[in-house]
């Protein structure tokens, strides 16, 4: 199971990082937008803090030859080992097929359906991200879709993996991992509501009341 952060911003990926055990981070043209910063002196601050933990980032080409052109281009900057995110679309396989013909780390996005997952396993992407929230916008049952890719992945001994993305809640992102993801792409946010809620409050701090009753301000390596 691995869980990747979706986000660049450096103070948010230096906290987080150090926090939890987190397998790398995601971002897209929207993403790095909101940091306001010049692309590449962020996402190479972004490769100098996780080092050699995954860094996936999207081409905005619209065409295959470009596609490919700018997944060079990342791989050049930020490290051969960087994953080039690629749309799901006509041009976006025919690049993926390519850019793996290279050596290339390759992550499909904006996944929807089971057969783009099909399409761009069999060009050889590592992950493909299905977007799970917007499938449910769409009246999409994603459960059943992320359940659908894992199966059929598994029936013809795929290796790609899912990562799974777009969240707006913690019970969508356990409901992915449950039904087959083995990889989720999440805010800061959603990170941190995972572990960090009143009730989880309220429980420890009857734990520290009741030792300090017994051992006062005391720590266990100091008794």
């Amino acid at each position: 199971m691995e869980i990747l952060l979706d986000t660049a911003n450096l103070e948010q990926i230096k906290k987080y990082t150090e926090l939890y055990d987190i397998t790398g981070v995601t971002s897209n043209p929207t993403i790095i937008s909101r940091e306001k910063a010049e692309f590449w002196p962020l996402l190479l601050e972004v490769r100098k803090i996780i080092g050699d933990r995954q860094l996936h980032v999207q081409v905005t080409a619209d065409t295959w030859e470009e596609m490919i052109k700018e997944g060079e281009c990342i791989r050049e900057k930020l490290g051969k080992d960087t994953y080039i995110k690629v749309p799901t679309t006509e041009q976006g396989i025919c690049a993926m097929k390519h850019l793996k013909a290279e050596g290339a780390n390759v992550t499909a996005t904006a996944v929807y359906t089971t057969q783009q997952a099909m399409m761009a396993s069999s060009a050889g992407a590592d992950y493909v991200a299905p977007y799970f929230n917007r499938m449910n916008n769409l009246n999409v049952d994603s459960k059943k879709v992320i359940g659908d890719m894992a199966n059929l992945f598994k029936i013809h001994d795929k290796k790609t993996k899912i990562l799974a993305a777009s969240f707006k809640n913690t019970e969508q992102v356990m409901d992915a991992l449950m039904v087959g993801a083995q990889a989720v792409t999440v805010s800061v946010d959603l990170l941190t509501t995972m572990v960090e809620n009143a009730i989880i409050d309220f429980a420890v701090e009857g734990f520290k009341k009741d030792w300090i009753k017994t051992y006062g301000d005391k720590k266990i390596y100091e008794l």
